[in-house]
Formats: C-alpha cells, structure tokens, sequence
C-alpha cells in the first residue's frame, strides 16, 4: 500500500512540473484592417532563422488563428494573404487581386516564446518592414527604431516593386511599448543602399524609453500613416529583449 501511494505521489509531482513547465505554447489572434474588419483566409507564418518556416496556419472566416510551436526565439512572424500582395504571381506563383484591393503585409519581430501570446495583426496598403529597436549606450538616454515603410500606392504609380518608398515628408509615427505610447524626439530618414541603381527610404526613430520595464522583454509597437495615395496605414511589432550587464 505504501509503495502504490509513494508511486501515485511521484506520477502526480512529475505532472504537475510537466504542467508548469511545458515545451510548447500557444500564439493566437486576430488579423484585421485598421477598421477592425476581419481578414479571413490570410496565412500566419511563424519563421525561424534565415525565413524558414516554424508553423503555417490560416485565419478562418471572422479572422482568427491558432498555433502550438515549441518555446523559444523566432526571427519573425508574418500575416498576409498571399492573393493581395503585388508581387503574388512571382513569389507565389498565383494570379493578384486587383490594384484596389492590394495590400502587404504585417510583421512582428525577434518574437520569443515563453508564455502563451496573444498577437493580433494589422495591415493594409502600407508595409513597415525590419522595424528594431536598440539603445545606444552613453549616447542617449533614450531609445531608437529603424524601420523601412513600402506603399502599394508607390507601387501602383510606378509598377516597379524596387521603387515603392515613402516620401518623409508624407509619413508620421506612433510607438508603443504595450499600450504605453511614447513621445517621439526626433525622425530622421536614411537613403539605404542595396546594390548597384536600387535604393530606398529607411527611418531611425529616437523616442522616449517606456516606464514599465518588462521581467524578461517588451513588445513595442510601431504604427504609421502615410498621408499620400488616399491614405495608408501599416504597424509592426518587435519584441525587446532584457539586457541584465554585470
């Protein structure tokens, strides 16, 4: 008797530290336009190093999707339906929608799962791709952001997907830590060279630092209007990562 209620006391104390500490967790959410209408039948790619992708799920007719991966630290994780983007034929090798119902797409980056997460992705006529955020020490005590806006709007004018970068003088931003919004110090856009007659518009962002700082990270937000070709709007994620020195 005492050796079947030692076993049972044993199988129940692994449980419970198998419950408290499991390998996978789930991301879950709903992707949506910035008027809050769903975006059914868009993929939900969760990427590891070099773009490979970790789990591939759709959302279903009011927008929402689910996913189990394994914890860890993600290079990225991508909403978009595959139809809408401009360049759908040569990626995909799938016919486009038409040139008013184009969109990019959203990403969230260096995404680190320890918990079960909740992202809700937004996104239209204008992609915010690569957004980071960094610190540098000592010269600052503030942070800064770079980010690389992509209209389809430019894209429609000119047909050419190496030429759809955003006037400075057409966008403004918004950055977020959680739902904290911090004051933005200064913006100033870079010319970033990618090879021989190909170049676009990037920003580094210098704004505030947030008041709460997170145990392990935090999640900014980046949101950006984009005052031309009707209005466009576009939001990324970044997930901030604690640095404890010693």
């Amino acid at each position: 008797m005492k050796k079947s209620l030692f076993s049972f006391s044993f199988f129940l104390l692994c449980f419970c530290m198998l419950a408290e500490n499991p390998n996978t967790f789930t991301i879950s959410g709903r992707v949506t336009d910035f008027k809050g209408n769903p975006i059914d039948n868009s993929a939900v790619v969760l990427m590891r190093e070099n773009f490979n992708p970790a789990s591939i799920v759709m959302t279903d007719a009011t927008g929402h999707y689910s996913m189990e991966v394994e914890k860890g630290q993600y290079l990225a994780l991508l909403a978009m339906r595959l139809n809408e983007h401009p360049a759908s034929m040569e990626l995909f090798g799938i016919p486009r929608v038409s040139d008013e119902n184009l969109r990019l797409e959203f990403w969230a980056w260096n995404v680190i799962v320890d918990r079960d997460l909740t992202i809700n992705p937004r996104y239209d006529r204008l992609e915010l791709y690569g957004f980071q955020v960094f610190e540098v020490l000592g010269a600052s005590p503030h942070l800064f952001a770079y980010v690389r806006p992509m209209s389809v709007g430019k894209y429609i004018e000119t047909r050419n997907m190496d030429d759809i970068s955003v006037d400075p003088k057409n966008i403004e931003f918004e950055i977020f830590s959680g739902e904290e919004e911090l004051t933005i110090r200064s913006v100033q856009s870079i010319y970033e060279y990618h090879e021989e007659g190909k170049s676009s518009t990037a920003f580094i962002i210098q704004f505030d630092k947030p008041s709460v700082v997170g145990a392990s990270y935090n999640i900014f937000r980046i949101i950006a209007t984009h005052n031309a070709f009707g209005g466009e709007m576009g939001e990324n994620w970044y997930f901030r990562k604690r640095v404890n020195y010693k």
